[in-house]
């Protein structure tokens, strides 16, 4: 047997012992070790769980905290609104004469809903001044968009009064 023979099956052989091993340890080694990995980042997830937990519940109460201060309670938007012009007119000379559904709007491309309440108040000029800025300062409904004053006449009473017909727009 020559050199370059002896060479060429010593090769051989390291390459088949070498394709042996893996078969029978370096493959499940492998196997293992990325199992551990897995289980190693599950372990993480879980151990964070507790912290997650408590930052959601943190944030819970500075949300809720926010809605208080801004007097907005429970989910109806136009229910909370309805509501604070009642309050207002009780405590005012404001009348609401007349609250239309809301219109809504939903973009399909950006998938934004735009909401739009209309409502007619009835007054004097001060105290329908007083509502919006307290509507736009002081709660959160949305922005007012358009607000339309409008001087009318009964001519059966022969009295005049103003009527203020707002818009107020909404997006989420």
């Amino acid at each position: 047997m020559t050199q370059k023979n002896k060479n060429i099956l010593l090769v051989a052989g390291l390459l088949l012992l070498w394709g042996i091993a893996y078969i029978f340890g370096f493959s499940k080694t492998i196997a293992l070790s990325t199992h551990i990995n897995e289980l190693q980042q599950q372990k993480k997830i879980h151990q964070s769980a507790p912290a997650q937990l408590a930052a959601l519940a943190k944030k819970e109460k500075q949300l809720d905290a926010i809605l208080a201060k801004n007097k907005v309670a429970g989910s109806s938007i136009q229910n909370n609104l309805l509501k604070t012009l009642q309050e207002v007119s009780e405590a005012t000379s404001v009348m609401v004469v007349n609250f239309d559904t809301p219109h809504i709007l939903t973009d399909t491309e950006t998938n934004k809903v735009t909401t739009t309440y209309q409502f007619t108040l009835e007054g004097d000029y001060k105290s329908l001044r007083n509502v919006i800025y307290a509507l736009e300062q002081q709660y959160s409904f949305g922005n007012i968009i358009h607000a339309h004053f409008e001087k009318q006449k009964n001519y059966r009473t022969r009295v005049t009064y103003l009527q203020c017909k707002l818009l107020v727009q909404r997006v989420n």
